[in-house]
């Protein structure tokens, strides 16, 4: 254990100290590597993870935790070895076989994403993101139908906004807006702040020339994603189309300042700006 890493494992003692719980407490390396892990120290959570696993071959939770590491930053073999020997000790593991899915599209197998998605969902009927991240794959594959069956079976164990989302998506791809949209609503009615679907929900307020209700859409996103140039591009747009010059101007220098290069920000500011000369020549 690093210097480092024994002050912070003081710290938690300490913290625990007034209590009278510091003598019970005892800090195992899987818990160590989680506190790490949830830290973003990494390097460190990995070799606490190592260790559990010289002492517990068998331990799921560090064995998975340790993939999913090496998995976000796509060291992909090592964290295929991880999920594999993980499925040794628990076959129906269904998150290592999502995550072993993934891999195999990233490294061009896409039949056997496919298999594993299929085994997982087997694995867990009673669990809806197999049976999601399955149709998420089908739709990639341009295969609507089965997508929307996957989606549907995901819907019929647990409602879920991510699901919904997808779905909308799907409607999008084959050109119906109005089944997209009540899939959104229906996302953001199970998870109000659910950024994407909002955002589609905007668009689609856009063209239908719902421009207020695009605003409103578009307001909230504002809230939840304050540096995302393109919501405030948008609100200006629509604000600009309202004549209400103030609120336009002030939603373009949001977005300059987010994005310099932000595609026609400055010709936009500029039609603000000979506007409001044209009300107070």
């Amino acid at each position: 254990m690093s210097p480092a890493q024994r002050c912070w494992y003081g710290l938690v003692c300490s913290l625990f100290w007034g209590l009278g719980a510091c003598a019970s407490l005892q800090m195992t390396p899987y818990d160590l590597g989680v506190a790490l892990q949830d830290r973003g120290e990494l390097p460190a959570a990995i070799e606490h993870y190592k260790e559990t696993l010289a002492v517990q071959p068998e331990h799921l939770r560090a064995r998975f935790n340790l993939a999913v590491i090496y998995h976000d930053q796509q060291k992909f073999r090592a964290a295929r070895e991880q999920y594999e020997r993980l499925l040794q000790i628990y076959p129906e593991h269904a998150r290592s076989l999502v995550n072993l899915a993934d891999i195999a599209l990233v490294e061009g197998q896409p039949e056997q994403a496919e298999h594993l998605l299929r085994r997982a969902v087997d694995a867990e009927p009673e669990r809806a993101y197999p049976a999601s991240f399955l149709g998420r794959y089908l739709q990639q594959q341009g295969r609507f139908t089965e997508a929307r069956l996957a989606y549907e079976r995901a819907l019929a164990v647990e409602e879920d906004a991510l699901t919904r989302y997808r779905c909308g998506m799907l409607w999008l791809q084959q050109g119906q807006p109005v089944e997209a949209r009540a899939q959104f609503l229906k996302a953001i009615t199970r998870t109000p702040e659910h950024a994407p679907a909002l955002y589609q929900l905007a668009l689609l307020a856009i063209r239908s020339d719902e421009t207020t209700q695009a605003i409103r859409y578009l307001q909230r996103l504002a809230f939840l994603t304050p540096r995302h140039a393109e919501v405030f591009l948008l609100l200006g747009k629509l604000y600009l189309q309202q004549g209400q010059y103030a609120s336009a101007a002030l939603h373009f220098w949001e977005a300059r300042d987010l994005q310099p290069d932000a595609p026609d920000v400055e010709r936009l500011l500029q039609q603000v700006y000979e506007a409001l000369l044209k009300q107070h020549p």
